[in-house]
């Protein structure tokens, strides 16, 4: 019995094992064989996603989006803070002035209701001129207790109310506090989503598809503004039409160039006017000589000596007094020609293009905040003739923070030092909203990687190539001036001029947003740059000369100026290609120089 219950437990384990071997089997055999499945899966889905038009053409709908802007209205109570210059035949109370400037900041809206793609309707209160409004209002929104840096598109003012315990006048200015109901709108982007007809193309298999061919590069005559020379020929590189790849011009040879203007001209002709001269006055000195024959016969008779030889003598030392009195002449016309001041020169490149507006978008926690920059396209060379080009910009709301900061600014009294202490608090408002001038600077010293002296001048010749603009704190009319330089170029017929500046002077983010700067101006900027790149650098001032110059201490030769154990080589910026230690006569006389600004 014991046995017959063995076997049968045997037959029972048998049979359950061979029962899970065919299950594994069918499992494995079903493993085994996906593509087929996945293939057929693939061609239904095909099928299904694939439709056709009227022609027969397959295609699918492709889900994309796309950015499109948006306009959200809001109106708002504002409060904030104003100034301007009011035309002095009116009454200095504020809604009876007819304000010819007009500027409003430190603004908060408060208690903001806003509506979506529809306007408010607000009457405009037309007591301030359209015109004298911003188009773009920059504010603080307070939200749930939270504030928002934002900026008002088109506002339109209502309701407006001054406070008069606040309004203020200096002179022609004019301060105070603004209350009004203020509308406009913010704009943002937002995305939207759309279908789009993707339509199937069947290559078939049996046709290769086509080798994928590569562009034809054509040659440009880009310069990528590297420049080899080889004695007097040079070739300039020049891009491919893809702008990576580049190739070399042809040799061509290049003259010294010299420049001359009207007093090395004047200096040529005084030249040759006096070699003319004294050959006339040797052909006139060589017969008095029959006057010394007596003598010459007494030394012939003493010495034996042939009297050929004294003559030679003498006519040789004739001669030589004459150079040494044409070359002293010569030396004292080139010297006088030296005496002025380079002119400044109007440098125009074709590639450069006119001031550019472009808006700039960030996004603070869900709330548009605009601003716009101010763009210049560069084309200049240095001492060497290569080329440099590029982009500088500066940010719009930097220009009229630096505006109102130089209005506010007043001096103590009418004194060097004060002076000193004006152009100090200027570079320092703007040494660090200079971003957009320093990004092309060091962009150019990294590929090119210039020595300490080399990046100096390429700062200096970048200045120096603007066109030059005389700044003025009145009207541009050369009568109101007794300053004889100023009275002699407002009088050319192309000088240029920007008039009604505080203290004659632009800051650097003003000179770098519209690019009119004279003596002082350059300076100063050249000083903010040259610091900022760890120069050890100074400002020199003359009130003798009425004129402004900058020193370096770098190992150059030329002129320079002695401070303690430092020396600074000195460097004109109001024209071009004027090396550092070259000075003009005219303002060559150090003791009438003093050092204004120095960064070390």
């Amino acid at each position: 019995m014991t046995t017959f219950i063995i076997i049968i437990i045997i037959i029972s384990l048998i049979f359950i094992f061979f029962k899970l071997k065919n299950k594994v089997d069918n499992d494995i055999v079903e493993n085994t064989s996906p593509k087929s499945n996945t293939t057929e899966n693939n061609i239904i889905k095909d099928k299904i996603n694939w439709s056709k038009d009227e022609d027969g053409k397959e295609y699918r709908s492709v889900q994309k989006k796309k950015e499109v802007p948006r306009k959200t209205y809001i109106k708002a109570h504002l409060n904030g803070k104003y100034w301007g210059e009011i035309d002095e035949h009116y009454s200095n109370q504020f809604e009876k002035s007819n304000f010819f400037e007009f500027n409003i900041y430190e603004v908060i809206l408060n208690d903001a209701i806003y509506k979506t793609d529809v306007p408010f309707q607000l009457k405009e209160d037309l007591r301030i001129p359209r015109e004298k409004l911003p188009k773009l209002l920059n504010a603080i929104l307070e939200k749930n207790g939270k504030t928002y840096e934002i900026n008002l598109h088109e506002p339109i003012f209502s309701d407006i109310e001054i406070n008069r315990k606040l309004h203020q006048t200096d002179g022609k200015q004019v301060f105070g506090t603004i209350d009004a109901t203020v509308t406009g709108y913010l704009l943002d982007f937002v995305t939207e989503y759309y279908f789009e007809k993707e339509y199937k193309v069947l290559i078939p298999e049996s046709i290769p598809p086509p080798p994928k061919e590569e562009p034809k590069l054509i040659r440009t005559l880009t310069p990528t503004g590297n420049v080899d020379y080889n004695a007097n020929y040079r070739r300039t590189e020049y891009y491919y039409s893809d702008y990576k790849k580049t190739y070399w011009g042809d040799w061509k040879y290049k003259k010294t160039s010299q420049n001359f203007d009207t007093q090395s001209c004047f200096s040529t002709l005084i030249g040759i006017v006096s070699g003319i001269i004294g050959i006339a006055f040797i052909l006139m000195l060589l017969p008095q000589f029959a006057f010394f024959i007596p003598l010459l016969l007494i030394v012939f008779l003493l010495y034996i000596i042939p009297p050929r030889v004294y003559l030679w003598l003498f006519r040789i030392l004739g001669m030589l007094l004459l150079l040494f009195f044409i070359v002293s002449l010569v030396q004292l016309f080139t010297s006088h020609s030296n005496t002025l001041t380079p002119k400044p020169v109007v440098v125009n490149h074709p590639e450069e293009t006119k001031p550019q507006i472009e808006p700039i978008v960030d996004s603070i926690n869900n709330t548009t905040v605009r601003d716009t920059l101010i763009t210049h396209f560069r084309v200049w060379q240095d001492y060497e003739n290569n080329t440099y080009k590029g982009k500088i910009w500066t940010k719009k709301s930097d220009y009229l923070k630096t505006q109102y900061f130089k209005q506010k600014y007043s001096l103590d009294a009418n004194t060097e030092k004060a002076y000193d202490y004006m152009i100090y608090s200027l570079k320092e408002n703007d040494k660090n909203n200079l971003n957009g001038i320093y990004q092309l600077f060091d962009s150019i010293q990294n590929k090119k990687n210039l020595s300490r002296i080399k990046f100096a001048e390429l700062i200096v010749t970048f200045i120096q190539d603007i066109p030059y603009t005389v700044i003025l704190p009145d009207a541009c009319n050369p009568n109101l001036y007794d300053d004889r330089f100023i009275r002699e170029y407002l009088s050319a017929p192309n000088s240029k001029c920007a008039g009604f500046e505080k203290f004659g002077i632009n800051s650097p983010v003003e000179f770098m947003s519209n690019l009119n700067g004279d003596c002082d101006t350059r300076t100063l900027l050249l000083y903010t740059m040259l610091s900022h790149y760890e120069y050890d650098i100074a400002l020199l001032s003359s009130e003798y000369y009425s004129h402004s110059i900058i020193g370096i201490n770098l190992p150059i030769n030329g002129i320079a100026y002695q401070y303690q154990d430092q020396r600074y080589v000195l460097w004109e910026t109001t024209a071009p290609n004027i090396r550092p230690g070259l000075l003009p006569k005219g303002i060559s006389n150090l003791n009438y120089w003093r050092i204004s600004l120095k960064s070390k």
